[in-house]
């Protein structure tokens, strides 16, 4: 036998190189446990200072956490801020199944309308501290299942090449 590559196995071999390294890029996409912690805390807090401080304490903590989304679109945008998040590369649009793209979109804008239908419709309030259990809920998962609900949404939203090298998942 000879100890030279052929060029099948060669080829194979880059492929399998270059799918570890896209895979590694892509596992680098996940943020930081504190920045779920960050982000459970502000919907809790946005939730339930009205149960405890009135209604004056909304538009103070609304604009806390209209501050603190600023500035983590900013972070994102700059590479420092990217590390800070624990975000050190990004994924290339064309990585993005544009399949996932469209009903990330419709199921947001679906998620807004229902949001502005139900503030008109359930003005009063359905049991006591209902804003408190709302942010225990929402910020809890976030806490506690933002990490995995990521990398779920994450390995979604990837195109997956085929074995013919078709992509498949984007249509």
């Amino acid at each position: 036998m000879s100890d030279r590559v052929t060029p099948p196995a060669e080829a194979a071999r880059a492929l399998r190189d270059i799918e570890q390294r896209r895979g590694q890029a892509r596992a680098s996409v996940q943020e930081s446990r504190w920045v779920s912690g960050v982000f459970g805390v502000a919907i809790f807090a946005e939730l339930a200072a009205p149960d405890f401080f009135g209604d004056d304490a909304s538009s103070w903590i609304s604009l806390t956490v209209a501050a603190l989304i600023v500035v983590y679109a900013v972070m994102l945008r700059t590479p420092r801020g990217g590390a800070l998040l624990g975000r050190p590369t990004r994924v290339r649009k064309d990585e993005l199944s544009p399949r996932f793209v469209r009903l990330a979109q419709l199921t947001i804008a679906a998620v807004v309308l229902i949001g502005f239908v139900g503030a008109h419709f359930l003005s009063h309030e359905l049991f006591p501290y209902e804003g408190t259990v709302a942010g225990v809920l929402l910020g809890g998962t976030l806490i506690f299942f933002g990490r995995g609900l990521q990398r779920g949404l994450s390995s979604l939203a990837m195109r997956r090449d085929g074995v013919d090298g078709v992509t498949y998942g984007s249509r």
